[in-house]
């Protein structure tokens, strides 16, 4: 998904710990909203029980730190997109699929639909297909030079 922070790189446009920042997408511009996942390996989404530190599990640094994923603003369907595109926030962390509380609303990977990553509309599903042109969209509208 999206860039996990290089550890010790605190200086670039990722938020420090539990702070939520809408920052653009290096791709194509676009505000995104970046914020921790614990899906260290894209399979395992637990972690050992935290120290004090709560990046970093009894005070030891994980081989492979919590990512930043980077979401797109707004709630969406969860069922127009794929099970992997979709996200919930619990406490500021971004969990895989939608939460049963939210009534079929969901979080979106930008990565799912940036027009900068995808040349071509993405087949995933049709959510993100049809996301991605709106992007293009509005992209194609910010780009034209003034009157």
């Amino acid at each position: 998904m999206s860039n996990p922070v290089p550890p010790g790189d605190q200086g670039g446009p990722v938020p420090a710990w539990g702070r939520k920042l809408t920052v653009p997408c290096p791709e194509c511009g676009l505000p995104t909203h970046r914020h921790r996942t614990l899906d260290f390996d894209g399979v395992h989404i637990s972690r050992p029980p935290s120290g004090p530190d709560p990046a970093h599990p009894d005070g030891q640094a994980q081989e492979s730190e919590a990512a930043w994923i980077a979401l797109m603003p707004g709630d969406y369907p969860a069922r127009l997109f794929a099970g992997g595109e979709v996200y919930h926030l619990v406490g500021g962390i971004a969990w895989p699929g939608p939460h049963h509380r939210d009534y079929g609303s969901a979080k979106v990977a930008h990565d799912a639909c940036c027009p900068g990553l995808h040349r071509g509309r993405p087949e995933t599903s049709r959510g993100a297909a049809e996301l991605w042109r709106a992007m293009r969209l509005r992209l194609a509208r910010d780009v034209r030079p003034p009157r």
